[in-house]
């Protein structure tokens, strides 16, 4: 009876030790729509989406990678560090380029950059999704259109999902933004935190 008993215990700690081992950690690499500029950070959308995942009861850990002022070209260094974690991600959600476009920076160095980035993370067999971003038509309907077309090139190349544009619902609307009309406030980083969690879903479970 003690040797079933003992053995039960040990059993426990196993199972228990497995499971809390076992959380799995998404990352949000980005820039300053993924920091949460001008927001608190309980109010970005990234822990929004946990707040969710834990509402789910799934072992999901939700990582903000999110740097002011990043640009695509910042992707393949970060993704390095990240693989260098103790426990490397389980899954990347890449939202860089944003401000390449506010920029008008070349659509080609924007592409190569956001391949080295995937390319990285998917030779170090982590499973990566890629945002899809828009620019104002600053610099034309002709960059614009370029512009666009990059995500879903590199989400085609790479064979890794597309995300749909992350501020589908938000850009353009004063109500969801703050005053600089960029970076969404608290009501707009809910929306987006909606649709992130709805497309991401899928891919938790």
């Amino acid at each position: 009876m003690l040797k079933t008993l003992f053995s039960i215990f040990l059993f426990q700690i196993f199972t228990s030790s497995f499971a809390l081992s076992a959380e799995k950690s998404v990352v949000f690499l980005g820039d300053s729509l993924t920091e949460g500029y001008g927001v608190d950070q309980e109010s970005a959308y990234s822990n929004l989406i946990q707040k969710k995942i834990t509402a789910d009861k799934m072992d999901w850990k939700v990582i903000n990678s999110g740097i002011s002022g990043s640009t695509s070209a910042s992707g393949p260094g970060r993704a390095k560090w990240l693989l260098k974690a103790k426990d490397k991600p389980s899954l990347v959600v890449v939202v860089l380029g944003a401000n390449d476009g506010l920029r008008g920076l070349p659509v080609d160095s924007v592409k190569k950059s956001l391949n080295e980035t995937v390319k990285i993370l998917n030779d170090a067999k982590v499973k990566t999704v890629i945002a899809e971003l828009y620019v104002p038509p600053n610099y034309g309907k002709d960059y614009s259109d370029k512009f666009k077309k990059v995500f879903g090139e590199v989400a085609k190349e790479n064979k890794i999902p597309l995300m749909p544009f992350l501020l589908e619902k938000v850009a353009g609307k004063t109500e969801l933004n703050l005053s600089d009309g960029i970076h969404p406030n608290e009501k707009g980083h809910q929306i987006i935190a909606d649709g992130i969690y709805a497309f991401l879903k899928k891919y938790l479970n």
